[in-house]
Formats: structure tokens, sequence, C-alpha cells
């Protein structure tokens, strides 16, 4: 529960209003989101066991539609609770008691991550469906393992952005408190809103990155394929894939160079393991576009598919690393600047 006792709030609202808000907010959310979840998990499930079925080959296209579908609806969901959030979320400067910021939480942090990249895949399944019906099963598992993870791990509408919900709530605490805890509160947050949250390269640089790991996941799958039946046509696939999301994942990790350069001033945040993860599967994926130029030479293509097969691990990996590997770039990282150490 906040502390609501010291110096009035000067905002529009009060911390105690601001809180039973946003509550009020989660909780509609909640609401909607527990049988969305639960329709999406066993959408999961369906979606796996009709791409494992021969006899369901007809249901395929279908199937993966529908899944799509739902995903998009959730994601509606998901702009409207961000939307609220945005107006809710306020940050008001102690010392004028003006309001200097929404902080405006973007669709791809902390739960949701997950979530954006299975209707990544969704979305590319669709649109490759007719042309290349052979990879539909390997997509649809790859939507379902990456829908079910999102929902049943991160929870992105019953349980969303803990980490961003829980520093706000302690900012509002220490906003109601007054002094110097509200004015450091205040100078975190605002830190947090300018530097990332509303930083317009939160808003490019992912969303470049999620374009590229979808199709690198559909590549990866037609990568399989070609190892398991030596078809020169998923070779190709794989290859018109992974050259599709090259550029958006190139340009993603330049501009995620100035924007590190703006956010974590007087960090070394070079030695993240995330950034040199990034680096190594960018370099892995170069390597692998690089080595099919060569692909006709003799027992090139095992090469070729290895690279291929190992960009792909370094991209899971990548991913992880948000979580679990510490440094500048980490989650944890990230929950220590909106608490106020920029």
């Amino acid at each position: 529960m906040l502390c609501l006792t010291g110096r009035p709030y000067t905002g529009t609202m009060t911390p105690q209003q601001t809180y039973a808000s946003i509550q009020s907010l989660l909780a509609i959310s909640a609401k909607i989101g527990y049988p969305l979840q639960t329709a999406i998990a066993v959408c999961a499930v369906l979606l796996a066991t009709i791409a494992l079925l021969p006899s369901a080959t007809r249901w395929r296209g279908l199937a993966l539609g529908a899944m799509t579908a739902l995903l998009l609806a959730g994601e509606g969901v998901l702009v409207w609770l961000h939307w609220r959030l945005m107006q809710l979320a306020v940050v008001v400067d102690p010392s004028t008691g003006r309001t200097v910021a929404h902080v405006a939480v973007s669709l791809w942090v902390e739960s949701e991550k997950l979530y954006v990249w299975a209707l990544m895949v969704a979305l590319m399944g669709v649109a490759m469906r007719r042309q290349r019906a052979e990879l539909l099963p390997g997509v649809m598992l790859a939507v379902a393992g990456l829908s079910a993870g999102a929902v049943l791990i991160g929870a992105p509408f019953t349980n969303p952005l803990p980490g961003f919900l829980g520093e706000y709530y302690s900012y509002l605490q220490a906003t109601s408190m007054g002094g110097v805890a509200a004015q450091r509160a205040f100078e975190g947050m605002s830190s947090a809103a300018t530097y990332y949250y509303n930083a317009w390269f939160m808003w490019v640089h992912p969303p470049l990155l999620f374009i590229a790991y979808g199709a690198f996941t559909i590549s990866f799958v037609a990568t399989l394929r070609m190892i398991v039946e030596r078809r020169a046509s998923f070779e190709t696939t794989a290859y018109r894939w992974a050259r599709l999301g090259y550029l958006p994942i190139t340009v993603g990790m330049l501009l995620g160079f100035p924007w590190a350069l703006m956010s974590w001033q007087g960090e070394a945040w070079w030695w993240s393991g995330k950034v040199n993860m990034s680096i190594m599967m960018w370099m892995l994926y170069t390597a692998y576009l690089h080595a099919r130029l060569y692909l006709r030479r003799q027992g090139m293509w095992k090469t070729v598919a290895a690279l291929a097969v190992i960009s792909f691990l370094i991209l899971l990996l990548t991913y992880v690393a948000t979580y679990v590997v510490p440094g500048a770039h980490s989650y944890a990282a990230v929950t220590l600047l909106l608490g106020g150490a920029a």
C-alpha cells in the first residue's frame, strides 16, 4: 500500500487517486485478459496438433489465420491498455506541481516482447502460406511455442509491465512524501521517460529487431527442412527470409548505438553481454549470407546450413540474455534506471 502522508501532491490527481485509477485499469485488463490468455494457450495447443497431423493439411492455413486473428485481437487490447496507462502515468515536477511528461510505455518491453515476436511470425506465416505451404507445419509450431510462452510466462494481460508499474508506484510513494525523496523520484522517473520510454529510439529500434526476429524464424524453419530433405528450394527460401531480416536488424542495431550514448552516459554499456551477443549474432548472419555466395562449391551447403542454425541459436540466446546476463542493457539495469540511477 502507498504511504500518503506528508506534503500534498499538486498534480492533476493525488498519488492515491493515480494508484487507484491504475489498479482499476489493471482489473479491467485482467477481466478481459484471463479468457483471452486461456484462448491463446488452447489455440496454441490446437495449432501445434494440426501442424503435426498429416490428415489436417487442408486446415493448416485456416488454423494459422485464426491464431493470427486472435493474436491481433490481443494486441488491440494491449494497445488500449497502454494508451490508458499513458494518460494516467504522469511525471510531475514537485517544485512546481506541473506535469512534465506522460510515460508512453511501448508494446515491446518486459512481458510483451515474446508476444510481439509470436505475432510477427504469425503475420509472416500468413503472408507466405500459399507460396510455401510445405513450410506451414514448422511455422505453425514456432507460432504455437512463442504464443504459449508469451501468455503462460509473460502474462501480458493479467500481469502487465510488473517492472515499470513497481517503479512507478515507488515514484508515487516518494512523491507523496515530499522533500528530497520526491525530488530524487522525480529525477529518476523523468530520466526514464526522456531517455527510455518516450525516446523515439524506443519506437523504432525494437520493432526493427522484432521484424528481423520474425524473418529469421521462418528462415530457420526452412533451413531445418533443407537439412532433413536436402531440397535446394528450401535453402533458397531460407536465404530469402534471412536476407529480408538482415536489413532491419542492421538498421536497428545502428540506431541502438546513438541511443546507448544518450541513455547510458557514464556506463560501460559496450561491455554488456547483450550488446556483444547481438554483435555476434549479426556477424554470424553476415557470414551466413556471404558464405552462400560459394554455395555451388562441393560440400559448401553444409557450412551454410551450419551457419544458419548457429546464427538462430545465438539469436535465441541474445533474447534470453536481456533477462539473465548482467550489464547496462539488461532488464535489471533498466529497472535501476527507473529507480533514478541514470
